[in-house]
């Protein structure tokens, strides 16, 4: 028994087992927000993270997980009341949330006093292992610090962190407000029905609490970050309603032939449940790639979407045709008035005239279409890639506002100054070490780059030095700085490490640069024999991976021009960055390339069809775009709303992601459908079919199944 035919029998049971799996992972979820980590930005054997492991280990103290400005308008730093009032508030800290203070008093360090006089920084070593249990520190730490008359703000790591896990969280919960309303509004302009139009939301919402419900299980093996929350609401949404519109539809047409519900269901299973579930699992095997990166952030997006997507999957090919299969005809109440207008069969609609437009000049829409892709790559050759800080943050958070305070207001500079951490084999309380210390600093001092100078705190062998620069952390300048000291020779027998944000931007960079060609590689030859096996042949597979390559580019170098270069900012409600997340380009390498692959398996396969049936190359692309384009392009239209919902959030890096997102699937709904991939079809013929040693007509390594049969008056139209 066929699934779909199990789906019509036995719907009940299709319908109860994910429902009950909907509650349970509900009840789970409910949890989530008390299971996320707020770390894992950068692999554990990066030089940069070993810098701030042995500040904590070797030294215990002068490092700045969270930096208290105290500020008086009134009284100067210089004023015994000042001090005492900034001591007794540090007094009140809550026991085991602070490991260190560093003051201005304390070690007579100028750069922590503002140019004004009016302000002084405080450095705070947070108790925890890990930057999870530190966040959790500062929540207990910022509600207790208090100074009668002053004026309190904290930047630093953590405080940044904390306040774009909780922008995130929030805009989140937003833009769900937004998107599930617009994407409805949207399916109801697609079906013209009601009914129709709230089963791909279903799955969607279905999609988003189970997979949050896993993730919760799943948190006492895998992190799972902040960050995958808004990627799984985001995906799960866009993805589940993706899925269930290709099944629906489809559904729709089956009726329309006139065919007992039953029969609909099961040649729905047979033909879009089966390209729904082939493409669920070549999304999820492309995004299990982000688990070759040891990037905790990185894997926890991978598994998050990977479960998103193979659960969204799984609905759209059995409980939604259990659904189908008990509504039978009501799929179509709630009908909306439409425009009545002539049937037409699907070699004569008005996507077959372009596509037969399009065959008929296939080299001049090559050309056209290739340097259009190409104009829009053209800004990512200058492409600069940097780690998020404050930046990332809307310009009045109180985070970024603090931190911009610090780089403005005080000697020291920002957040992202580079810190050093030496270790010598003398013990620096006696003059030999001190002197050893003091020539090696002393070098720093004078490499090209370099501004005010710190040593923050020593130990018995060790010392952290924080060096200020003159350049943000992801200008050419501060990298070669970071290449320089690095470079330099560490005193005799003693060890060098260097961290801070360049020297982290770096390590991950050189980090994605090794892994990357391994990911492709592994991302390229699975999507390539899925493909291989569903389409049987061997041209089609690479013909898309080239394509969607083009379209990746062309989203990428709108990111970069929009984003680092700083044009129609205003558009997307973002300011100019100068970077783009370091981590971004991949995540959406592998998220874009997923979503491209959706669309390509959903067209591929329908011209499959009409070429098995007639074996006319031409007349197999006209009609496979007929019959495919309305609902791919509605499929479109829903991930670009979600993607336009999601952008409203104030966090950069989430904007990057939903932007690039929407410009990707725009391109490749117009550009690359309506006009590459016929161009391309048409010039390569009946090489498209191409596969040795073919010697009959089979569907994914079975024969084709023949289509059910339809009464002459049956209509043909083939949309929604």
């Amino acid at each position: 028994m066929t699934l779909g035919r199990a789906a019509a029998r036995r719907s009940w049971v299709f319908l109860v087992v994910p429902l009950v799996l909907a509650v349970l992972a509900a009840v789970a979820a409910s949890g989530i927000h008390d299971r996320l980590s707020y770390g894992g930005i950068i692999a554990q054997d990066a030089e940069s993270n070993r810098a701030a492991v042995a500040v904590r280990e070797r030294i215990g103290r002068g490092g700045a997980d969270v930096v208290a400005i105290y500020r008086n308008p009134h009284h100067t730093v210089d004023e015994p009341m000042f001090r005492r009032a900034v001591e007794d508030s540090l007094a009140s800290a809550p026991k085991r949330t602070v490991v260190s203070t560093m003051t201005y008093w304390s070690r007579d360090l100028p750069p922590l006093v503002s140019k004004d006089h009016h302000a002084t920084a405080v450095a705070i070593m947070l108790a925890g292992a890990d930057d999870t249990s530190r966040v959790a520190s500062y929540h207990r730490l910022r509600p207790a610090l208090r100074a009668e008359g002053f004026d309190i703000e904290y930047a630093g790591p953590v405080a940044v962190v904390d306040g774009v896990a909780e922008r995130t969280l929030a805009d989140v919960r937003r833009a769900e407000l937004i998107a599930f309303p617009l994407v409805l509004a949207l399916l109801l302009l697609i079906f013209r029905s009601l009914v129709a139009a709230l089963l791909p939301v279903v799955i969607g919402g279905l999609s988003i609490g189970i997979t949050l419900g896993v993730l919760v299980l799943l948190s006492g093996t895998v992190e799972i970050s902040f960050i995958t929350v808004s990627l799984v609401t985001s995906l799960g949404l866009a993805l589940g309603v993706d899925a269930a519109l290709f099944v629906v539809g489809r559904f729709r047409e089956e009726l329309a032939g006139r065919h007992s519900v039953p029969d609909a269901v099961t040649a729905t299973c047979a033909t879009a449940g089966r390209t729904v579930f082939l493409s669920g699992a070549t999304m999820t095997g492309i995004a299990l790639g982000f688990l070759l990166f040891p990037v905790g952030v990185m894997q926890a997006c991978g598994v998050g979407a990977a479960v998103v997507i193979a659960v969204s999957a799984v609905l759209s090919v059995t409980a939604l045709p259990a659904a189908l299969a008990l509504l039978g005809p009501r799929v179509n109440a709630g009908r909306l008035r439409r425009p009545r207008r002539k049937d037409t069969v699907p070699a004569e609609g008005p996507w077959a005239g372009l596509a037969r437009a399009v065959m008929a000049r296939p080299g001049h829409y090559v050309i056209g279409t290739l340097l259009a892709l190409l104009a829009l790559t053209a800004p990512f050759a200058h492409i600069t890639l940097g780690f998020p800080d404050q930046r990332t943050l809307p310009a009045d958070a109180p985070a970024r506002l603090a931190s911009d305070a610090l780089r403005h207001d005080f000697a020291l500079g920002g957040l992202d100054t580079v810190q050093v951490m030496v270790t010598v084999p003398q013990r620096l309380d006696t003059r030999d070490g001190q002197r050893t210390l003091t020539a090696w600093a002393g070098e720093l001092v004078h490499l090209p780059g370099t501004g005010a100078g710190l040593i923050a705190a020593t130990s018995q062998h060790s010392a952290v030095i924080y060096l200020s620069h003159n350049g943000s952390a992801e200008d050419p300048a501060t990298r070669a700085l970071v290449r320089h000291i690095r470079a330099l020779p560490p005193p005799d027998g003693g060890q060098v490490l260097v961290g801070g944000l360049s020297a982290m931007a770096q390590d991950t960079l050189q980090l994605l640069g090794r892994r990357l060609p391994w990911v492709l590689l592994y991302i390229a030859v699975f999507t390539y024999v899925l493909l291989l096996t569903t389409l049987r042949s061997v041209v089609l597979p690479a013909k898309a991976l080239l394509v969607n390559a083009l379209s990746l580019g062309a989203s990428f170098g709108a990111l970069v021009w929009i984003f680092q270069d700083g044009h129609l900012t205003w558009l997307v409600g973002a300011s100019r960055t100068g970077y783009i997340d370091v981590a971004q380009p991949v995540i959406m390498l592998i998220l874009l390339i997923g979503l491209s692959m959706d669309y390509e398996f959903f067209l591929l396969s329908r011209i499959r069809e009409q070429y098995d049936a007639t074996g006319d190359n031409t007349a197999a692309v006209a009609t496979g775009l007929q019959q495919s384009a309305p609902v791919f392009t509605s499929a479109a239209a829903v991930v670009m709303a979600v993607s336009a919902a999601f952008t409203t959030s104030g966090v950069t890096m989430v904007k990057e992601l939903c932007v690039g997102m929407f410009i990707a699937i725009a391109l490749d709904a117009t550009l690359i459908r309506a006009l590459l991939v016929p161009a391309t079809m048409r010039l390569l013929g009946r090489a498209n079919w191409w596969l040795p040693g073919a010697k009959h007509r089979q569907w994914g390594g079975q024969e084709a199944p023949a289509p059910l049969k339809r009464p002459a008056s049956a209509r043909q139209s083939s949309n929604p």
